[in-house]
């Protein structure tokens, strides 16, 4: 019961979360200023919400978990909620980082209460399930949030959605028992202490794996754009490319479960690489080019549930800590990265410039073979 809660609040964070992007040009309207500064909100909300996780995850780590978790989705209704009430664009931006503050507590908070929830036999398959849960909220995003806001209210209609996150917030703190932490509370010291040896080895493939994934899924409009294609079958490529990736995320923890964390990973791996190549010397055009696409997507993605779960193993004092370097950052920081990748692709070429990048899926190959399990979840099986 508990984990599901955790997933629809997930889930609600995370519609939240992406309402943003799609009401920029609505924004730039409302502060009247241009889109340039307008886009500045989406980076302090994504630094925020995503670099800081690690931080996020200490403050879980020192505190009671059950209370972050019911927090965050909260100040990120708030800050997306309210966006039709901001005076200026300077208070949307303070609110937004606020959010995105609230959204970083969540995700650490949020996945350490599901590590310690779950079965730990089952402890994939339910961060699997809360894995899928914001996928799901961001996929609904652009359609509610624009939906709303061309109605009659504009954007002060948002904030009828904001008991989205008030009623499970409170469901979360009325049923769900104190999270107790034992030992030392966590500092700095402990967070460069994680991020060593097998941990660090998860987030170096995870990060490796998002960035050759980011950057490709990121460059297909513009990439298809070029090639003359269709916005109908750019649209259809990108729908099928998300519901690969949720589908991905769902299975591969659930399937680590049952055939181990290791061989997920590791296994994932072997297959996506050669279909990588398949995608770029396909032609886009191509039928054949959705069902490749779609398998090589949910491959990729199969690992971050799978690799946050090995990580809480491996680190079960600081679950909310090893969870936030393994989600949030991960994608924060490949993120980052598309801001060098994206003028390359520019001057060198697309599809030049991709198999570049996915020579960075060897040495994420290599990392994978190095990573070893604690052995909890052998006993857990056993039990």
């Amino acid at each position: 019961m508990l984990p599901l809660l955790l997933s629809l609040l997930h889930a609600t964070n995370d519609l939240f979360g992406a309402f943003l992007a799609p009401l920029l040009p609505k924004l730039q309207l409302a502060f009247g200023v241009g889109y340039g500064a307008v886009s500045l909100l989406v980076a302090l909300q994504s630094l925020t919400g995503s670099l800081l996780q690690p931080v996020a995850g200490l403050i879980a780590d020192r505190f009671d978990r059950r209370l972050l978790a019911a927090l965050g989705p909260v100040l990120m209704a708030l800050g997306s909620g309210l966006l039709g009430f901001f005076p200026s664009l300077w208070v949307a931006g303070v609110m937004l980082a606020l959010s995105g503050l609230g959204s970083a507590l969540f995700h650490s908070a949020g996945a350490a209460l599901v590590g310690q929830y779950a079965d730990p036999a089952r402890r994939g398959f339910w961060i699997s399930v809360f894995s899928t849960g914001g996928f799901v909220g961001m996929t609904f995003a652009p359609a509610v949030s624009l939906t709303i806001a061309n109605g009659s209210s504009g954007l002060k209609g948002l904030a009828w959605m904001v008991p989205l996150a008030l009623i499970p917030a409170a469901l979360l703190i009325a049923l769900a028992p104190k999270a107790l932490l034992r030992g030392k509370p966590s500092s700095f010291a402990d967070l460069r202490r994680v991020f060593k040896g097998q941990v660090a080895r998860l987030w170096a493939v995870t990060t490796l794996r998002s960035v050759v994934f980011m950057s490709f899924s990121t460059t297909i409009p513009f990439w298809f754009h070029s090639r003359g294609i269709s916005d109908d079958w750019t649209k259809v490529v990108l729908t099928v490319y998300s519901l690969a990736a949720t589908a991905g995320a769902f299975l591969g923890g659930t399937l680590s479960d049952r055939l181990g964390r290791r061989n997920v990973v590791v296994g994932t791996m072997l297959v996506a690489i050669p279909l990588y190549v398949v995608l770029l010397i396909m032609p886009p055009e191509n039928w054949m080019y959705l069902p490749v696409l779609a398998i090589t997507g949910a491959l990729m993605n199969a690992v971050v549930p799978v690799a946050v779960a090995m990580a809480q193993e491996h680190e079960p004092q600081q679950m909310a800590t090893v969870s936030g370097l393994l989600m949030g950052f991960t994608w924060g920081f490949a993120g980052l990265l598309y801001g060098v990748i994206g003028p390359l692709i520019e001057r060198f070429g697309v599809i030049e410039s991709l198999t570049a990048l996915g020579l960075l899926l060897i040495p994420a190959l290599t990392l994978s073979l190095t990573v070893r399990e604690t052995g909890q979840l052998r006993l857990a099986a056993e039990d």
